[in-house]
């Protein structure tokens, strides 16, 4: 009894060893030289130690676990600590002495061979449980430890081992196989924490870089982790956010979140949140996940967006899709939407008014595009001033030059009022060199009885009618103000298209065709160069010869001239005398190439007052013909350039009346 209470002491020694190894906290292969040497120093003293409390059988014939030690150190443990580890047992054997000294130290020595073997050429080869191969280690490692004893002098050599053998064979391989399974499992325990470790160092790095907001939650929904995104997010330190209880922040919406995270769902927050923290209000998604361990939810993780660009992007996209670029008044997609919805029933009364922008076919033409932009927006820049603080009345652009108004719930008398105030304030801008005029028409429904399409449809008859009163005089007065804006800007072209008017007038009458003949060629004498209003003031009084690209410019002008006459119903006659201005008699003229009669009789006098002017009229690049030498010219280019009818009369009434010009 008292053998096996020491056997079962030196057993219990052993795992000194365990607890050295798991004071380093780290794998036993992960270590460096010095350590290795320093670690055999300490296993060959609890190796010391275990042989201070062996048993002894006879004087200087000691038994304890050394071989044990000695072996799993081989097994485990590096070359250099499991020699230096056995050199300092076989020191302390050596020093102690007696007639077992021999057996001691081969003991000894064998234990380290048989680990290191086993080590590098036996455990890798055999295909058994790591248990039963430890225990196999065992007992080989203490057949040569009973083997070692032959070397105590006979006959006591043979006595310890009959004593002794039974007792190492049985216990000495189970102790050699705890020990192992104990450092294996301090291996595998070291080993989980390092990969646990690497994962939280991952799994840090990556709520750390992640541009989403990441937060991680107790049980309690008390966040414990947050990321820098999430802080930047709420324009938030991160310290203040760690151990922010999310279930006592006051929007309901997410808390009820939070809490069925916690019951073990998935759930998510999406829309505008205000942070009780900075006050910063912002559009967000959050999706709440459990964690859980065995089952149980331990906590929660946040995974935070910020929608701000997303919503920013998608209300570019809604005005493009719904606002008029120019403008940014709602556009005809959106009118249409609105008036072909039968939803929109409900919104009843509706009032719906139309404008349309008098002669603007006309400004785009004399003033360019550029100039016909500016109107529109300041057009509805006006609008938006009167409209932008009444609920009930949504302003569209519905067409190049047509804008509408709809009003909802509305109340006619107050429809009425605020359209008639839109007309008076687009008719009172005075940004240009022209007037703004607009006519509307505005149509109501009060029930069912019709459909907020067919509203619409009798408010642009209502439009039209009015416009037949407005548009003509302001287009008679917006070709006036070309004009006039043309005059000033080249004093040249006025005196030419007055002295064509004079001579064209003059031709005119001698063709006794009537008063009304006469006035409408001297009008059109004046308005044929209507379209220059277009052409740069360098190209109209350039001091030289045209390039090919002025010429370009300027041989469109009939076509354009044609175009803003004829919007004006009143001049639709002299639209078509300014077109053909330029025509000759033998059809190699411009824009159509007409020919002979098929011109109208009013262009052929034209294009001879025209050129007469033109070739007499002073220029910096060439000396002006006389009189006589322009009208050789004109009777020279008889039938091909010029109506021979109308030189002759041009000819026969500048010899009897001795015009000088």
């Amino acid at each position: 009894m008292i053998i096996l209470r020491d056997i079962l002491i030196n057993i219990i020694l052993l795992f000194g060893l365990v607890f050295i190894i798991s004071l380093t906290n780290s794998k036993i292969k992960l270590k460096n030289r010095l350590f290795d040497f320093i670690f055999g120093i300490v296993i060959g003293l609890i190796t010391i130690f275990i042989m201070i409390n062996a048993w002894q059988m006879a004087t200087g014939v000691f038994f304890d676990t050394r071989t044990v030690m000695i072996s799993v150190t081989a097994l485990f443990f590096s070359p250099i600590t499991s020699f230096i580890a056995t050199l300092v047992a076989i020191a302390y054997r050596i020093y102690i002495g007696g007639p077992g000294v021999y057996a001691g130290v081969l003991s000894l020595i064998t234990a380290l061979g048989v680990g290191w073997v086993w080590k590098n050429y036996i455990q890798n080869k055999l295909k058994i449980h790591k248990y039963l191969q430890y225990y196999l280690f065992g007992i080989l490692v203490h057949i040569f430890m009973l083997i070692s004893q032959l070397a105590i002098p006979y006959p006591q050599n043979f006595e310890v081992i009959k004593n002794i053998g039974l007792i190492v064979l049985i216990f000495y391989p189970i102790a050699t196989m705890i020990l192992c399974i104990a450092i294996v499992n301090h291996e595998k325990s070291v080993t989980a924490n390092i990969l646990i470790e690497k994962s939280e160092k991952k799994y840090r790095s990556l709520i750390d870089n992640s541009k989403l907001g990441i937060i991680q939650f107790n049980s309690e929904g008390v966040i414990e982790i947050a990321n820098q995104a999430f802080a930047s997010i709420l324009d938030a330190k991160k310290s203040d956010l760690i151990n922010l209880d999310m279930l006592k922040l006051p929007n309901k919406q997410l808390v009820l979140r939070v809490k069925e995270s916690l019951s073990g769902q998935i759930s998510l927050y999406e829309g505008y949140y205000e942070s009780s923290l900075t006050g910063k209000v912002f559009p967000t998604r959050v999706q709440f996940s459990p964690i859980f361990q065995e089952d149980k939810v331990i906590g929660g993780i946040g995974v935070v967006e910020d929608l701000t660009e997303q919503f920013k992007n998608q209300q570019q996209i809604r005005e493009l899709t719904q606002l008029d670029n120019l403008t940014k008044l709602y556009n005809r997609a959106s009118f249409d939407t609105f008036i072909l919805n039968p939803d929109n029933m409900k919104e009843l009364p509706i009032a719906i008014a139309t404008f349309d922008i008098n002669t603007f076919q006309i400004i785009n033409t004399s003033f360019g595009y550029d100039v016909g932009n500016q109107v529109l927006v300041e057009i509805a820049n006006q609008i938006k001033n009167i409209t932008d603080d009444l609920d009930d009345v949504i302003p569209y652009r519905i067409g190049g030059d047509e804008f509408a108004l709809i009003f909802t719930s509305a109340n006619l008398d107050q429809a009425n009022k605020i359209t008639e105030k839109v007309k008076e304030q687009i008719n009172q801008i005075d940004l240009f060199d022209f007037n703004v005029n607009m006519s509307y028409g505005i149509d109501y429904i009060s029930d069912k009885g019709k459909s907020i399409s067919e509203t619409y449809n009798q408010a642009l008859i209502n439009m039209n009618s009015n416009k037949i009163y407005d548009g003509s005089s302001i287009s008679i007065k917006t070709i006036d103000v070309i004009m006039a804006t043309l005059f000033e800007k080249s004093k040249r072209e006025k005196m030419h298209s007055e002295r064509v008017s004079v001579i064209a007038r003059e031709i005119a009458k001698i063709f006794e065709l009537g008063t009304a003949f006469t006035n409408r060629v001297e009008l059109a004498g004046r308005l044929h160069d209507i379209v220059k209003i277009n052409i740069a003031e360098e190209i109209l009084d350039k001091p030289a010869r045209l390039n090919e690209s002025e010429r370009k410019k300027i041989n469109k002008h009939p076509e354009s001239g044609f175009r803003i006459l004829s919007s004006v119903p009143e001049y639709l006659d002299i639209a078509n005398i300014v077109l053909s201005h330029h025509e000759r008699f033998d059809g190699h003229g411009y824009p159509k190439g007409v020919k002979g009669h098929n011109i109208p009789l009013e262009s052929r006098i034209i294009a001879v007052a025209d050129a007469f002017d033109a070739m007499t009229e002073q220029r910096t690049y060439r000396i002006p013909l006389t009189i006589e030498e322009a009208i050789e010219e004109l009777k020279s280019n008889k039938a091909s350039q010029f109506d021979p009818e109308v030189v002759d009369k041009f000819i026969i009434y500048m010899i009897n009346n001795d015009i000088n010009f």
